[in-house]
């Protein structure tokens, strides 16, 4: 199940490109997206009796609030990187978020880490650096949008751990997406984006969009997370960004030079070691970009 869950948010990248070929806009295609699934989730959520009207109401506020003020910057930079650059190069540079939580921990929450954790935190860094020093960029603010992005998911996954806790997983985040849904429909009205489709590819994309790298890849891996564990599912997520290098390859003519190939794999390599060694109790929230 968690398998399928991180197959699922591999496509998210991928979708994304394909609704700006079709013409779609950045807070348009978030809004659908975010809307569809969050009516979803809602559904979900009653069905296993989370329902977030059961919440308190400070922390039911608080679940909205990491949705419409965090969640919808992490989203929104993450799109907006993908308008410029490969869908590949995005997602690997997004993935070295588990290395930003640990040394976010350390600073602020004088968490310990080890020395093997502390090497793939500069391997890390150091991919991300052969992955951006061997790319050709056309606009220098869709690198700085790539960066910004996973930092923001940093923050959600920290501010999160203290928000979810004590709630039901699904419920919350009903609650977080309701919360999204609601601040991208705000902007797609700001814009003048707070349209439907007018084709029936474009509704096709904005759907799956919104079903498999959403509503598909959370409510699996909420499923597989109690019969595989934190830890197990942390690093089998690590397959997500090997399905959007693959899909992103294939299906949108994608290319690594070969010193991006090696910093890929250095964040791939120093996920696995991180992730191995910091979720031995919990994964924290996992959510979608």
């Amino acid at each position: 199940m968690v398998l399928v869950s991180a197959t699922a948010f591999g496509t998210l990248a991928i979708f994304a490109k394909l609704a700006y070929a079709q013409g779609l806009g950045t807070e348009q295609t978030l809004a659908i997206r975010f809307v569809i699934a969050a009516v979803g989730m809602w559904v979900l959520a009653l069905v296993l009796r989370q329902s977030p009207l059961r919440f308190r109401r400070n922390r039911l506020l608080a679940l909205l609030a990491v949705g419409a003020v965090i969640y919808t910057g992490q989203s929104l930079t993450f799109f907006t990187a993908l308008r410029t650059l490969p869908a590949s190069l995005c997602v690997l540079i997004v993935y070295i978020y588990p290395s930003l939580v640990v040394l976010a921990g350390r600073i602020f929450l004088r968490r310990p880490i080890s020395i093997g954790v502390g090497v793939a935190l500069m391997a890390s860094f150091v991919g991300v650096a052969l992955l951006v020093g061997g790319a050709r960029f056309q606009v220098a603010w869709g690198l700085a949008f790539a960066v910004l992005s996973p930092m923001i998911y940093t923050a959600y996954i920290l501010i999160g751990e203290r928000v979810m806790g004590g709630v039901p997983a699904v419920g919350a985040s009903a609650a977080i997406m309701s919360g999204t849904a609601i601040a991208f429909c705000a902007l797609a009205g700001l814009e003048g984006q707070l349209r439907l489709p007018v084709t029936a590819i474009g509704w096709a994309v904005a759907v799956g969009i919104a079903v498999f790298p959403t509503m598909i890849a959370i409510s699996f891996f909420m499923a597989g997370l109690p019969r595989v564990g934190a830890s197990r599912a942390a690093l089998l997520s690590t397959w997500e960004p090997v399905v959007t290098v693959l899909l992103a390859v294939l299906l949108l003519g994608d290319r690594f030079s070969i010193v991006q190939g090696a910093g890929g794999v250095l964040v791939i390599l120093a996920v696995l070691v991180v992730q191995g060694a910091h979720t031995r109790g919990a994964t924290g929230p996992r959510a979608v970009r």
